[in-house]
């Protein structure tokens, strides 16, 4: 009994967890004087203040769209059980629930950190414990402690749900869902500073709220925002050099991988062009996942394959070369651009690592009049200024040019 209740102290102490539940349109906000009739009944809705100062102390609500089902949606009548009993002890602030006879210890683990990923709003979680053997039960008891008022929390909840309809009120009926996708993953790449600055960043509320957050707030984020618009997606944990997290979404029939938080550029960069993205994880398939020192864990089971790269933003927008020659020409065509749209900056992703190299190398190498490629191309481009590429993320295959 000893070495299950040191073994489950450590599965505990490995998983972090977070929950919620529900989904449906967001509502409209209207002023507090709006009279409006709903099935023959008369509802006054209230102003985002007047939500606020009414907050349920003794009941959890959580608002639509917190919840991301992927995983669980294959388990077994004992895992859903063992899964349904911890969201409702979470949802009901109780502080501790039995580990089922049914379910072996390896199993409730991937169920804790199933939950974890797949609810959204279970932020306000402090600790998880083993408790006692319950003799009459034959089973442990897991203890939840939490860190905030159920007052705190909805409202924490209710600011998370304001600040999401602000940012969805710019998605219109005529966006695809690769535009909406786009758009959140910008919105949120470019408006929250990756940070460890205060207790939130690992949730929701962190990066909607004080636009603050780590890996998990981005995921978690960008998960609330494609489940308001009916976009299927999952989470993902993984490994870099760290644990790691990031999202799945499903446009078309064909799954690929979102990584907010790497898409955004080194400090300097990012100070000098706030709206400067990488999109090196953008839609992209696991081979690029995987070959750029990560790996996808599969405690929680199988994520789904993610085999094609066509929505790929440098695929996409043709600003991917496979020759030098193709370079070139991209290079010039975004310059052009640049000068036209008064741009300061550009990026483009070449094929291959030796690409890269010949790449880098041939654009500034000089001819027999002192002149190279790069010259060349300033000069066609009719721009007055330099132009200057940085080589920092070669690992990527990304050349970064700016115009200054």
């Amino acid at each position: 009994m000893g070495k299950i209740k040191k073994l489950l102290s450590a599965v505990l102490a490995a998983l972090t967890l977070t929950a919620c539940a529900g989904n449906a349109a967001p509502a409209e906000t209207a002023p507090p004087e709006l009279t409006v009739i709903s099935h023959g009944n008369v509802v006054v809705e209230m102003s985002e203040e007047e939500q606020l100062a009414n907050v349920s102390e003794t009941e959890l609500q959580i608002p639509d769209h917190m919840e991301t089902r992927y995983f669980s949606l294959s388990y077994d009548s004992r895992m859903q059980n063992a899964y349904d009993d911890v969201v409702n002890t979470i949802s009901s602030f109780r502080d501790s629930a039995l580990i089922p006879l049914t379910i072996p210890t390896r199993d409730y683990s991937r169920v804790l950190e199933t939950v974890r990923c797949e609810q959204l709003a279970f932020f306000f979680l402090d600790s998880r414990t083993v408790g006692d053997y319950n003799n009459s039960a034959q089973t442990f008891e897991i203890n939840f402690d939490y860190k905030y008022s159920i007052a705190e929390i909805n409202t924490m909840l209710l600011k998370t749900k304001f600040e999401a309809e602000k940012i969805y009120s710019a998605v219109t009926d005529d966006m695809t869902d690769y535009e909406k996708v786009k758009y959140f993953h910008d919105y949120l790449a470019i408006n929250v500073e990756s940070s460890t600055d205060t207790e939130y960043v690992d949730s929701v509320y962190g990066a909607l709220v004080e636009k603050r957050a780590l890996c998990e707030g981005y995921a978690k984020a960008f998960s609330y925002l494609c489940n308001m618009a009916g976009i299927e997606n999952m989470i993902v944990t993984g490994f870099t050099d760290i644990d790691h997290m990031w999202n799945m979404v499903k446009l078309g029939d064909k799954w690929y991988h979102v990584d907010i938080g790497w898409d955004q550029p080194a400090a300097p960069l990012r100070q000098k062009y706030p709206e400067m993205l990488l999109y090196q994880y953008f839609l992209v398939s696991d081979e690029v996942i995987e070959n750029n020192s990560r790996s996808i864990s599969t405690v929680m089971g199988d994520p789904p394959k993610a085999e094609d790269d066509s929505l790929n933003w440098y695929i996409y927008s043709n600003t991917y070369a496979q020759t030098y020659d193709e370079a070139l020409d991209m290079i010039e065509r975004l310059c052009r651009r640049c000068v036209d749209s008064g741009d300061r900056y550009f990026t483009l992703k070449v094929d291959s690592s030796n690409l890269f190299v010949t790449t880098a190398s041939e654009l500034v190498k000089r001819d027999g009049d002192g002149v190279s490629d790069i010259d060349r191309i300033v000069s066609s481009a009719g721009y007055n200024g330099t132009i200057s590429f940085s080589d920092h993320y070669k690992n990527y295959r990304i050349l970064v040019f700016l115009l200054d």
